[in-house]
């Protein structure tokens, strides 16, 4: 009887631990969300890029409304924070247009659905802006360098193809939308 009992713990424990690991990711997942959403409200006030925890390499400066997916917009697109939603490209000036990037399996896995004439909404730390998709295209980058959008345009960018799982793919899925409404702060 000892011995079914001590099978039964060790069993109930390992089933434990296996939960436990199994929720942890997604455990994380929710808690980044809700502090990058607290860092948001910040950065509003502040009118300033604001970090969702203190070792943060990356702040966030935005939302991007998509097809009904909420996406927060960080200010640089590196891999670190590319984890956390979508990056950035640093060297565009921010009243100029504007290009971000996202991995395509979690943060802009959408754009795989996304259609020419779509609403794409961002809300920024200054503004709200309003544009509507104009085109979708694949592009590979050994084709040489990608032109940047023009202002008063946005361009979404992620691996492609979608299901595929070759980190390094030379293609790369585009988004580009022309911007329609602007509200300031």
């Amino acid at each position: 009887m000892n011995r079914l009992r001590a099978t039964a713990i060790a069993t109930a424990l390992s089933g434990a631990v296996l939960l436990a690991k199994g929720l942890w990711i997604p455990l994380k997942a929710e808690l980044a969300y809700g502090l990058m959403d607290r860092a948001f409200v910040t950065a509003q006030s502040q009118q300033s890029p604001s970090k969702p925890w203190s070792w943060a390499d990356f702040g966030v400066i935005g939302k991007l409304f998509l097809l009904g997916e909420e996406i927060h917009v960080l200010d640089r697109a590196t891999n670190q924070a590319m984890a956390f939603g979508a990056g950035r490209h640093e060297e565009y000036e921010s009243d100029g247009p504007l290009v971000l990037s996202g991995h395509r399996d979690t943060h802009f896995s959408i754009l795989e659905h996304v259609k020419t004439g779509d609403r794409i909404n961002f809300q920024s730390v200054e503004t709200d802006r309003s544009y509507e998709v104009t085109d979708t295209r694949i592009f590979d980058v050994r084709e040489g360098a990608l032109l940047p959008p023009a202002p008063g345009q946005i361009m979404l960018i992620t691996c492609w193809p979608f299901d595929g799982v070759d980190p390094a793919t030379t293609k790369r899925y585009l988004v580009l939308a022309e911007q329609s409404a602007a509200t300031g702060r």
